[in-house]
């Protein structure tokens, strides 16, 4: 075996020294560029990492501002419904009101013509009345002139002799004027004067007659005292002991009657008679 050569031996040695000095300087640069490149990669990423720190920070901003704008969406939406719901309330309400307005102008119409039929009827009604006034002027007159004696047996004589009360209604009217008030008062007088000896006229009695006997359109007759008695104008109603005026008349307890301005009397007037 040959013994090595130092030069060869030199050599490699220095080449191997080389090789191990690149090696390291190699490794050395590796470093640093990994180094340099882990630095640059941690800023990038640093970079990175607060890019996405701002854009979750603003990603939370955009979903708050979005769940805000939804609210706020909900809100209008639900205002919408209800402003829906109040103009179909108040379009119902308004149709009702129309109704109700329909209806009350269709009952203001009937009220009308109502109004207007009875308007029509008491104006009629109120020319009956008037007509019936007119046809019942006596009649109501001579009602009024004896009820003045109300209770009086002149009063009571007059409803006895009529058949019914003494009364301002239209029967009693029509009652008077189917008999006549002349032909009444003709029978008020004869029968009150069959009890005038008995019960004297009251002076009640004697103004209600007079009044009587105007409504009726007659006059009452009267013979002043100390006139010759005559059967055929007088009715001897009583006798009297006055022997200086025997045969006059002393006097008059009941007048007669007749129609105002006629000749003939209907009842004689009642006298009372001296004797010797």
């Amino acid at each position: 075996m040959e013994p090595p050569d130092p030069i060869a031996a030199l050599w490699v040695h220095a080449m191997r020294a080389e090789l191990d000095a690149l090696v390291t300087r190699f490794e050395a640069q590796l470093k640093q560029h990994v180094s340099h490149t882990a630095g640059a990669r941690r800023e990038e990423l640093d970079a990175l990492e607060q890019q996405v720190t701002a854009f979750a920070a603003r990603l939370q901003q955009s979903e708050a501002a979005t769940a805000a704008l939804q609210s706020e969406l909900d809100r209008a939406r639900a205002e919408a419904a209800e402003r829906a719901a109040a103009n179909q309330q108040l379009a119902a309400a308004n149709q009702q009101l129309a109704s109700a307005n329909e209806r009350l102008a269709a009952d203001l119409a009937r009220a009308e013509a109502e109004v207007a039929r009875l308007t029509a009827s008491l104006r009629d009604v109120g020319a009956r009345a008037r007509s019936l006034d007119e046809q019942f002027v006596a009649e109501r007159s001579y009602v009024e002139a004896l009820t003045r004696a109300g209770g009086t047996l002149l009063f009571d004589v007059a409803q006895l002799t009529l058949g019914q009360s003494l009364e301002a209604t239209p029967a009693c009217f029509g009652a008077l004027k189917a008999r006549k008030l002349d032909a009444a008062l003709a029978a008020v007088v004869r029968e009150r004067g069959r009890t005038v000896t008995r019960h004297p006229l009251t002076a009640v009695e004697q103004e209600a007659l007079a009044a009587a006997a105007l409504a009726a359109g007659c006059e009452l007759i009267t013979v002043a005292a100390g006139q010759r008695f005559t059967s055929a104008t007088m009715e001897k109603a009583g006798t009297r002991p006055e022997p200086a005026e025997e045969d006059h008349v002393l006097e008059c307890v009941m007048p007669g009657v007749r129609l105002a301005g006629g000749q003939g009397a209907a009842v004689h007037p009642r006298v009372l008679v001296a004797t010797a």
